[in-house]
């Protein structure tokens, strides 16, 4: 069992946005609002509580940060934080406002701003910083887990998009959609590089150590995200741009959509077949297990706001198998996160 620290900020993406997804369905569904409310106030506990338990590891040894910034196996992690923080306010600004009292959705947007704000400056960094580290450095073979500090200013770009409405416009809505629209391309431009090189890899040479065969899921993150982040920002240049350039902004976002949507196909194929081998071959928890819940679920956001854009009933119902296949690997990692920390606890004092 690692000690608190990046690597376990997967659960908190996980839970983050399930708890989004499920609080967006609330309008066909109202009893959903009850999970998505329990998703949230757990994912901020998470967010929290492996904060704080972290900043006491480095208090306690200063160690126990740069051994996270100079191992270049485990600096990848830090992209999680960044989406971690990015998820919860994602989470807070959709789930909140669905409890229909005013004096809560009055306090969700400044909070949302805060993590948002927040979320992608680590982002940003990791995205940079990481890069200097592939530039500099011989880190090994290109593996997915490379993708983790790309894929932060892709979901800064949905998420931040779906902040326009709650600045002051239009000076407030340009900045913000320009923000947006270069971490969009930040983010395609680095993880189509990093992806790229990582399948040559494992296509070429060999597959995944069994261990981290859940790390195969990271690399539809970025596809699923950028799905949803086009339909975001294509949304909302509504307010900036005149119809008919806006008409063809969700034009040419519905046809990225589709291509994402084609890739995805062999992108999950990979992940299923690496997963069901971990399985079967007993692999072993860790925190990595998480991998299997981010990069499903911004399939299921990317594809439901696609089926919405369109019209078309099997995209929004690919999101919708989506969103079960994500709370189904949720309950599982999850649970397996809650027996490995009780074996822990009851190893320790033995030991």
């Amino acid at each position: 069992m690692p000690p608190a620290g990046p690597g376990w900020y997967s659960s908190v993406m996980g839970t983050g946005i399930l708890a989004t997804l499920l609080g967006r369905e609330t309008g066909r569904l109202p009893f959903l609002i009850v999970p998505a409310v329990a998703l949230l106030v757990v994912g901020v506990g998470l967010l929290v509580g492996l904060t704080s338990a972290f900043m006491v590891r480095i208090a306690r040894d200063r160690s126990a940060l740069t051994s996270t910034i100079t191992d270049a196996s485990v600096v990848t992690a830090w992209g999680t934080v960044s989406m971690g923080v990015l998820s919860i306010g994602s989470a807070v600004l959709t789930v909140v406002p669905q409890l229909g009292t005013p004096e809560a959705t009055h306090w969700a947007v400044p909070v949302d701003v805060v993590l948002w704000t927040a979320g992608t400056a680590l982002g940003v960094v990791t995205a940079f910083g990481f890069g200097a580290v592939l530039i500099r450095r011989d880190v090994g073979h290109p593996i997915p887990a490379w993708g983790l500090p790309i894929v932060p200013p892709m979901v800064s770009a949905t998420t931040g998009a779906a902040l326009v409405p709650h600045v002051a416009a239009p000076l407030g809505h340009l900045a913000l959609l320009a923000v947006t629209i270069a971490c969009f391309w930040l983010s395609l431009f680095l993880g189509g590089l990093v992806f790229a090189l990582a399948y040559h890899h494992h296509w070429t040479v060999g597959t995944l150590p069994i261990p981290a065969s859940a790390s195969a899921w990271i690399p539809l993150g970025v596809v699923g995200q950028s799905m949803a982040a086009a339909q975001s920002i294509a949304a909302q240049t509504r307010s900036v741009l005149t119809p008919a350039m806006a008409d063809a902004g969700q034009t040419l976002a519905d046809v990225y959509g589709f291509v994402m949507l084609v890739v995805a196909v062999p992108v999950v194929a990979w992940a299923l077949a690496m997963t069901i081998r971990g399985f079967r071959a007993r692999m072993p928890f860790s925190p990595a297990w998480w991998a299997l819940t981010f990069p499903l679920g911004t399939l299921a956001l990317g594809t439901r706001m696609l089926g919405q854009a369109t019209g078309i009933g099997a995209v929004s119902i690919v999101g919708a198998v989506s969103i079960v296949g994500l709370a189904c690997t949720w309950t599982l990692c999850a649970t397996a996160t809650l027996r490995a920390v009780w074996e822990h606890r009851r190893a320790v004092p033995a030991a």
